[in-house]
């Protein structure tokens, strides 16, 4: 059974014709590029949706990032990349073929765009509301205007200045880290001294007609500290290993001598054992060699344990060495990797700022050209699920959901 809507159209036929009227009017007045023949639907489109033939207000509905859209009695129905007639079909035909409707009467139109967004060179890139006809130069007037366009003399002023600040900070850090480099080479090689030949190559030339007496005078006190300290555990070190080696010795000795005295021992009960069955001694007599043969063996026991002890501590004492050097070695290493990846970076940094710093000297040299620096415009476009990029002009027009990008030539 056919919605309760298909008993009216007859009656509403002229106010449906009025609203059918009214909706071409509206769509001719949009751009063909944003809501004419050519655009089509995509998520984040806000669309007005209306039933011609009854006297309720339209309603807004939302395209979905699922494409889906929620229409009155039939729920979701996919619009994404149909125009606005193409979607107007197939959501009548979606209310006939649940017979929701019989000759539905439907009006559609956008409401509004999905946004565009804007990147690159421009003081305030981010996402802005679509309106139709924008162009690129407009769109670039949404973000604030380019980065670069500094029309103010004193702005200009200030930039270069800030920029020659960078370029000095970075190359003091490279400095910095290239000292540091020369350093912990010579902490590796164990040296007190230090030699500026063990910075990195390409931070040499950063080193040159500096005045680094001072920072070379510190480093080497750093060098020197750090010497004495490595010094004075491997000593420490060194000296319990010694003195366990010699502990050792000591106790192999009274082995040999404890040894001796259990043999002793062990004779003595024989000889007291043979004269007991003889019953020429007495059973104190034996129990007393008993026990002494006992007491001997004990403390020979006590040497074998307290060997293994020191055997112990001996091999801790040697890996601790062994790891106090290999450690040693160890964060030199990572050390050195990171001043190699630092200055990298810092010079990667250094050239970028120089670069700017050159193109605002150009600029400003350059009286006639102080506010025409040029700039290149890319428009990356998502149609039919592809995207695809292509450079435009101040002029091309833009569509929903389009991202501009805005660099300098030659940066």
């Amino acid at each position: 059974m056919y919605f309760s809507l298909t008993s009216v159209i007859s009656r509403h036929s002229l106010r449906a014709k009025a609203f059918v009227a009214l909706a071409a009017v509206t769509v001719l007045a949009l751009p063909a590029e944003a809501s004419g023949g050519d655009y089509r639907l995509s998520s984040g489109d806000v669309i007005s949706f209306d039933f011609l033939d009854d006297n309720q207000l339209p309603i807004s509905l939302t395209v979905s990032a699922d494409g889906q859209t929620q229409f009155p009695f039939i729920g979701g129905v996919n619009v994404t990349g149909l125009t606005v007639q193409e979607a107007i079909a197939t959501i009548g035909n979606e209310y006939k073929r649940r017979e929701i409707l019989k000759d539905p009467k439907i009006g559609l139109n956008v409401v509004s765009f999905r946004p565009i967004f804007v990147l690159g060179e421009v003081r305030n890139p981010g996402s802005f509301a679509f309106s139709p006809g924008l162009t690129v130069d407009q769109a670039i007037g949404l973000a604030g205007g380019t980065q670069s366009a500094l029309t103010n003399p004193s702005d200009r002023i200030i930039a270069r200045a800030r920029l020659r600040g960078e370029i000095e900070g970075a190359e003091a850090e490279i400095v910095n880290e290239a000292i540091y480099t020369a350093r912990l080479k010579a902490q590796m090689r164990g040296s007190d001294k230090l030699d500026l030949n063990d910075a990195p190559e390409m931070a040499r030339p950063f080193l040159q007609g500096k005045p680094l007496d001072g920072v070379v005078e510190i480093e080497e006190q750093i060098l020197k500290t750090d010497l004495i300290t490595m010094d004075s555990q491997t000593k420490i070190l060194t000296q319990g290993i010694s003195e366990t080696e010699e502990g050792l010795n000591i106790l192999a000795q009274l082995e040999v001598q404890q040894k001796d005295v259990v043999a002793m021992n062990d004779q003595d009960l024989d000889r007291a054992m043979s004269l007991r069955k003889r019953e020429l001694n007495t059973e104190a007599d034996l129990s007393r060699v008993k026990s002494n043969a006992s007491v001997e063996k004990s403390r020979l026991l006590e040497i074998y344990a307290e060997m293994s002890r020191s055997r112990r501590e001996l091999g801790s004492l040697k890996l601790d060495l062994a790891k106090l050097q290999a450690d040693r070695e160890k964060d030199i290493l990572v050390k050195l990797q990171e001043r190699d990846v630092n200055i990298k970076k810092l010079d990667a940094q250094r050239r970028s700022t120089q670069e700017q710093y050159f193109l605002l000297t150009a600029a400003a040299a350059d009286d006639k050209k102080k506010n025409q620096v040029s700039f290149t415009y890319q428009i990356q476009r998502n149609q039919n699920d592809l995207t695809k990029s292509f450079t435009a002009s101040t002029d091309t027009k833009v569509l929903p959901g389009d991202v501009v990008s805005i660099a300098i030539v030659g940066m």
